[in-house]
């Protein structure tokens, strides 16, 4: 089982891990889970098991193993959201996806002893993609395993789920993840606990920021923004609003994370008041959140964390982007005065 390391998800790793070894693997299964906690990780681990040629899979160094982790093994397959002639990354996996892995499926494995179709964002599956895909999953094919990975479980329709076996991905201990930064990839202590925070769990996540400067530089810039925005009046919040609506218009889930993290940095103001210190995330805006929490009110960092959740889905339902952060600006409380900023 020490083969698959996976930080924080024994249990299913040894359930999959005894199915392998019983013969009683199923022909789906549904791997649900927030973003970057290890799902395709997972997928990819449970691929290298069902093709390595150790005696203890998956071993990780065959030929199989290797071929499948550098994704150029012909019978382990990712479908997902593509990109348009334009750059863009398309809203849906389509039915013409889904007809070409439901072909690929019929043939025999080409190299490997089995041929596994991992399906990323399963909930973003169009009516006619479900459709189809629901074909095959009736009628199982031998030498061939579906993982379809999804962060919105209840999205997926019913008639797919229920012909999959469903693994919900456990939250990461917070200390597995700093042991795994520190000691595994060589980062300092003060760093791997401030990225094993703010994963919440993640460890995927933390393994990406880890690596990836940018994660948190943008984080950063994400934080300062609120803080400004809070020390500023009504022209810069609607300036501020404007921006980050065209931004959405390009890049959803750039603005997607910024709501999240603003709505972190929210909780952590709730947990300072209350004098929950060991608790919060955003450790490194410490002093920035001393100083907030002693200017703003329960009641008015209560609404603020509800406002941020509705903003976010509001967005979710197509609403208009502007208007949506407009509103969400027009409720931030006043406070002028400057804030230290972290970080």
């Amino acid at each position: 089982m020490s083969n698959w390391r996976l930080i924080g998800q024994d249990n299913v790793v040894a359930f999959l891990a005894k199915s392998l070894e019983s013969g009683g693997l199923c022909h789906a299964y549904l791997f649900s889970a927030p973003e970057h906690s290890g799902k395709t990780a997972l997928a990819l681990k449970l691929a290298q098991a069902l093709n390595c040629t150790s005696s203890e899979p998956p071993c990780g160094v065959c030929e199989p193993c290797r071929r499948i982790a550098s994704g150029i093994h012909s019978d382990v397959q990712f479908i997902g959201l593509t990109v348009n002639d334009e750059g863009k990354s398309k809203t849906e996996v389509t039915i013409e996806q889904i007809r070409g892995i439901n072909h690929a499926a019929s043939l025999p494995p080409y190299e490997g002893k089995c041929r596994v179709f991992i399906i990323e964002e399963a909930d973003r599956m169009s009516t006619g993609a479900a459709n189809a895909l629901l074909k095959t999953l009736e009628e199982p094919l031998p030498k061939v395993v579906f993982v379809l990975t999804t962060s919105r479980e209840n999205l997926v329709p019913e008639t797919v789920r229920s012909r999959c076996v469903r693994l919900r991905l456990a939250s990461a201990p917070r200390k597995e993840i700093s042991h795994y930064l520190e000691k595994d990839l060589g980062f300092s202590a003060e760093r791997a606990g401030l990225l094993a925070r703010l994963s919440q769990g993640r460890a995927g996540w933390a393994i990406i920021a880890a690596a990836d400067d940018t994660v948190l530089a943008e984080r950063k810039e994400n934080l300062d923004r609120f803080i400004e925005a809070l020390e500023s009046g009504f022209e810069y919040r609607f300036e501020l609003a404007a921006r980050l609506a065209t931004r959405f218009g390009k890049s959803r889930a750039e603005i997607y994370r910024l709501l999240d993290q603003w709505l972190s940095f929210c909780r952590d103001m709730m947990l300072v008041k209350l004098d929950i210190k060991d608790e919060v995330v955003n450790t490194d805006y410490i002093s920035s959140l001393e100083t907030l929490t002693s200017r703003v009110g329960t009641t008015e960092a209560r609404s603020l964390i509800g406002s941020l959740s509705s903003t976010r889905q509001y967005l979710e339902q197509n609403a208009s982007a502007r208007l949506a952060l407009e509103v969400l600006m027009l409720g931030l409380p006043l406070l002028g005065g400057s804030l230290k900023k972290s970080g």
